[in-house]
């Protein structure tokens, strides 16, 4: 009673497997579904596993059918595969396979297409010459380190000289028709040269803002703006009245040791080394990381192979999908979101093929060097995101054993990582 299959090539990795299960196999098939179901259905007269196979055919027997089927087909299919030592990836398409029921009379035929593991022959992976490049740690990094961070601690205040770009004015402002009559007054208001009030010249109201003191009295034409809240002098001209209360500066605080006490450092000497430090493990985290892109690189132009197209459409659909909910977060039009979408297609599938066959090319060289991922591994990765994340260790441990999807992304991920590591460590780094 063993099954027929016949497999065909059916493009780049990609295979067809016509599978024929004969009729006396589908019939014992049928006889095990209705045995377990005369266990499994309680029936008002009938003990558990008593239950008359007539009686199932007469009450259940569309059901029990159905079921029969799409086990038998699973299994025949499961058994194709196991047999044929088919390397499977992605999902599988089943075709040929109707809506009728099954008959214990008949063989049941179908076909399953489905995309395969890339063949790659590997060539040699250690000794791959890459450059270095320099990491070392200047005092312009660090001081533009200590920068950023006054820059976080800005604040905004009054100063008593004339108005520079970048600074604000708080203005009294007060609109009039072109006949000179005041339509509108707003106490207090915060302006800026870089964003001119609605209606004038823009580099006419910078220029008039640059320079300007307290106690300054100011007035600009304009045009009064098609969303101005006096309808009947929208479009028309007039004149906007700015008077001057006090002129604001956002500024830093001096970096000095009070500064670094602030960031709880006993001096600035402190915390510049500390800087220091941090920069420095940085940059070499970031040079491993293009000396491991520029490995990956130099792998994939040597060995050209085919990808699976269903993976890599999956993977392009994904990526615009994320794209797509970002541009929603943004609150854009729906037109605005599918033009972007649009353009977006030719790099997100170039995108996508890239990953699939980084992804192939780093499982193969795993297989090739015996590179596992073991439960320390995941456990030391469960530590990192708790930590990353200020949450409690169970929590994390808990999240992944209740995702099966999110625990075999993150295996996945790791042993990628795993795989580069080992390629920069084996490679032959130059200063060159």
């Amino acid at each position: 009673m063993t099954i027929d299959v016949q497999v065909k090539e059916a493009g780049p990795c990609r295979k067809t497997l016509t599978i024929k299960v004969p009729a006396d196999r589908v019939q014992a098939h049928i006889a095990e579904v209705y045995q377990a179901a005369s266990h499994q259905v309680q029936l008002k007269g009938f003990r558990p596993g008593k239950v008359p196979r007539k009686v199932l055919e007469q009450r259940l027997g569309p059901s029990i059918l159905a079921e029969a089927k799409e086990s038998l087909i699973n299994r025949s299919f499961e058994e194709a595969v196991r047999e044929h030592k088919i390397p499977m990836v992605g999902r599988p398409e089943l075709d040929g396979v109707g809506e009728e029921p099954l008959d214990e009379a008949r063989e049941l035929e179908f076909k399953v297409h489905l995309d395969v593991r890339p063949e790659i022959q590997l060539q040699e992976v250690k000794g791959l010459p890459v450059r270095r490049a320099d990491t070392t740690v200047t005092d312009e990094d660090v001081q533009n380190a200590l920068q950023q961070l006054a820059a976080g601690k800005r604040t905004m205040g009054r100063v008593d000289e004339p108005a520079a770009d970048g600074d604000f004015v708080k203005v009294d402002m007060t609109f009039r028709d072109q006949g000179g009559q005041v339509l509108v007054e707003r106490k207090g208001v915060q302006l800026t040269g870089s964003i001119p009030v609605a209606g004038t010249d823009a580099a006419r109201f910078a220029e008039s803002l640059r320079g300007t003191t307290a106690g300054a009295e100011l007035s600009l034409d304009l045009t009064f703006p098609a969303n101005f809240e006096k309808v009947e002098v929208r479009g028309q001209p007039g004149t906007v009245g700015l008077k001057v209360h006090e002129v604001l500066r956002v500024s830093a605080p001096p970096i000095d040791d009070a500064f670094a006490k602030g960031f709880d450092y006993e001096d600035l000497a402190s915390l510049q080394a500390e800087l220091r430090k941090r920069i420095g493990e940085e940059k070499t985290r970031q040079e491993q990381m293009r000396q491991e892109g520029e490995i990956l690189d130099r792998l994939l132009k040597d060995h050209p192979y085919d990808v699976p197209a269903t993976l890599v459409e999956d993977q392009t659909k994904h990526q615009l999908a994320m794209y797509q909910e970002r541009l929603k977060e943004a609150k854009l039009a729906e037109e605005e979101i599918q033009r972007k979408l649009d353009e977006a297609k030719d790099e997100a599938r170039q995108d996508a093929e890239r990953r699939v066959r980084v992804f192939f090319l780093l499982d193969a060289i795993a297989r090739k060097e015996k590179i596992f991922v073991t439960e320390s591994d995941v456990e030391a990765e469960y530590r990192n995101i708790a930590a990353a994340q200020n949450v409690d260790l169970e929590q994390v441990r808990a999240y992944f054993d209740a995702q099966t999807g999110a625990r075999a992304d993150l295996r996945v991920g790791l042993l990628e990582r795993k795989v580069r590591v080992y390629l920069r460590e084996n490679a032959q780094i130059s200063d060159n």
